[in-house]
């Protein structure tokens, strides 16, 4: 039996090994070692050509050389691509053109340069690669495109001409006629970067369509910080009619319109909405408030009431030429409730309004007559006539109109305990409408023969005479620029609008009205009250301070030629005791005339020689 060492049996298995082994890793080493040597033989061949298979856009440029690559992409590449159109769309709009026309052409010597490259850069593997991709036409170079001059800008400021809108501030004001409004308008910009970035991105020869990048652009004030201002101003402008029974006033959009305050403010974040990502917004951004002038809405319903109101009408009494007292019956009245309405005005003109006009129903209050005509009747039996006073004036049929008119307007009108009389205030507008005519006034001390109404200050004296011998208080008196000898001396009593009143008070615990007589040439003023025990007396005048004519003075236009007036101070002071002989009132009447004439006479006419 044979014996085998264990050493020997080990040498053995290590030749096997080697048998099987050796060859496995000879082959793949000699394969390895052929391709490396191809492929570098290839790296010599292909050095200034593009690998086998390559192509750019499409277009075969493999085994060529650069200048090759470069004749070839432009022949099959650049002239077909610059007949290639572009289509560029927005909002339902088109703009069409070509490459060639924007001057976008393929970077041909970069892409050959490219097509040369590809595969000779890495290591063996990469390399192999490489030349697999090219082998299997998986060799695709990508191409560059490049604007040459101006024709893309200037395409781009065409198609900007056509989509860009500048953004419209709002805007809202008060106008003459009412609101002045300008409506907010979210403008648009093309961005030309992005659109030209578009065009400059294609990689295929074929017709092509790009979208427009337009960004919004936000004013400053946009329908966020507009519309809520703007509802709130038309409501508050919206035609407006108001009603009390059967008066009814109505107030256009212009006269609502001024009782508005609009301001523009700083809108605060998180006031407005957020603009679209991309939008282009101002740094600041604004909005509009609209409210009401409070102190515009108490005169607006002020002036309101002065139409709408109903004035209650006191009653008074009439007296005929035989001294018989009548009643002339009050009337109860209605006026407006200016602080109800007011309050509704506030509350209701910012409201939006559902039809194109608003109609309110003004609140109204009764309006109740001071001197009813039950007390008018209680008091009948107990008036008689305290004080009678008369002066005259030359005829004048303006005069007489003037007087008449004036004098009537006080005819039985009852002045209650502790009411004040103002002379303008009860006498009304003195217009020709009224009655009033054109006649001689004193006007700065020289009269005036153009002044509507003029006389009306023999109204107010002869009134001022009847009442201050009973002993009313008086308020207010003026005296005339110069002496006018038909009333008594120092105790006239001028009016003129403005500023010059007749004014007194009746400070007794009775009524008093007034009954006026005018004649052509007089006018006459009754008092009728009841008796009330006081007494009072006047001092005689006391004249100082005369003055003549000055020789430069103009002659006045009322006076007779030769006829003058020398100018004075003079001094009234009147005294009103009760029944007890206790003074109560005691008046300094001061009166300041002026000198006045009429020019001198004419010269004696010269007789005719014998």
């Amino acid at each position: 039996m044979a014996v085998i060492t264990r050493d020997a049996q080990r040498k053995r298995t290590r030749s096997r090994l080697r048998a099987i082994f050796v060859p496995l890793l000879v082959v793949p080493l000699a394969v390895i070692g052929i391709a490396v040597a191809i492929a570098f033989a290839a790296d010599q061949l292909y050095a200034d050509r593009a690998l086998p298979g390559v192509t750019v856009a499409g277009v075969s440029v493999g085994s060529l050389s650069r200048d090759a690559v470069i004749d070839r992409l432009q022949s099959e590449l650049a002239r077909p691509w610059s007949e290639s159109s572009i289509v560029a769309t927005y909002d339902g709009r088109s703009w069409s053109t070509t490459n060639g026309a924007l001057g976008v052409r393929p970077d041909v010597a970069a892409a050959a340069d490219t097509a040369i490259a590809f595969g000779k850069s890495g290591g063996a593997v990469e390399r192999l690669a490489a030349w697999a991709d090219a082998l299997r036409g998986d060799a695709r170079v990508a191409f560059t495109l490049q604007a040459q001059g101006g024709a893309l800008d200037a395409w781009l400021g065409q198609v900007s001409s056509d989509t860009d809108r500048a953004a419209v501030s709002g805007s809202l004001a008060v106008g003459p006629t009412g609101l002045v409004v300008t409506e907010p308008v979210v403008g648009r910009q093309l961005d030309r970067v992005s659109t030209a970035a578009s065009v400059l991105a294609a990689q295929s020869l074929q017709d092509r369509k790009i979208d427009l990048s337009v960004r919004e652009v936000y004013p400053a004030v946009d329908a966020s910080g507009f519309a809520e201002a703007l509802a709130k101003a038309r409501a508050a402008t919206t035609p407006l009619t108001v009603r009390v029974e059967d008066r009814v006033v109505s107030e256009d959009a212009a006269g609502l319109a001024s009782l508005l305050v609009i301001d523009r403010v700083l809108a605060k974040p998180g006031e407005l909405s957020t603009p679209p990502a991309g939008a282009i917004v101002p740094a600041t951004r604004y909005r509009y408030t609209v409210s009401l002038d409070e102190a515009r809405v108490t005169d607006w319903v002020k002036a309101l009431g002065v139409k709408l109101d109903r004035p209650a009408v006191a009653a008074k009494y009439s007296a005929s030429k035989e001294g018989t007292l009548s009643v002339i019956a009050g009337v109860n009245g209605i006026r407006l409730d200016q602080d109800k309405m007011r309050s509704l005005m506030l509350a209701e003109l910012l409201t939006s309004a559902t039809t194109a006009s608003r109609e309110l129903a003004a609140p109204a209050i009764p309006d109740s007559t001071a001197f009813t005509t039950d007390q008018a009747k209680e008091w009948l039996p107990k008036l008689s006539k305290t004080s009678t006073f008369t002066t005259y004036f030359p005829p004048s049929r303006s005069r007489f109109a003037n007087i008449s008119t004036g004098a009537s307007q006080f005819d039985g009108v009852v002045i209650m305990p502790g009411q004040s009389f103002s002379f303008w205030n009860l006498l009304g507008p003195v217009t020709v409408e009224r009655g009033y005519a054109y006649a001689g006034a004193i006007i700065q001390n020289r009269s005036d023969e153009n002044v509507i109404g003029g006389g009306l200050c023999q109204v107010s004296t002869t009134m001022f005479n009847a009442l201050s011998k009973l002993g009313y208080q008086i308020d207010e008196r003026h005296a005339h620029g110069y002496l006018i000898d038909r009333y008594p001396l120092g105790l006239d009593a001028a009016v003129f609008d403005p500023g010059v009143d007749f004014r007194w008070t009746n400070d007794t615990d009775v009524p008093v009205f007034l009954w006026s007589w005018v004649g052509d040439t007089f006018v006459t003023f009754d008092v009728w009250s009841m008796p009330i025990g006081r007494t009072v007396t006047f001092s005689d005048a006391l004249q100082k301070n005369f003055v003549d004519v000055p020789p430069d003075q103009p002659a006045d236009p009322a006076f007779p030629k030769g006829v003058s007036v020398k100018g004075r101070d003079v001094f009234r002071t009147r005294t009103v005791s009760d029944a007890s002989g206790k003074a109560i009132h005691q008046d300094f009447f001061a009166s300041h005339y002026a000198p006045v004439w009429g020019g001198p006479l004419p010269a004696p006419a010269t007789p005719p020689a014998p």
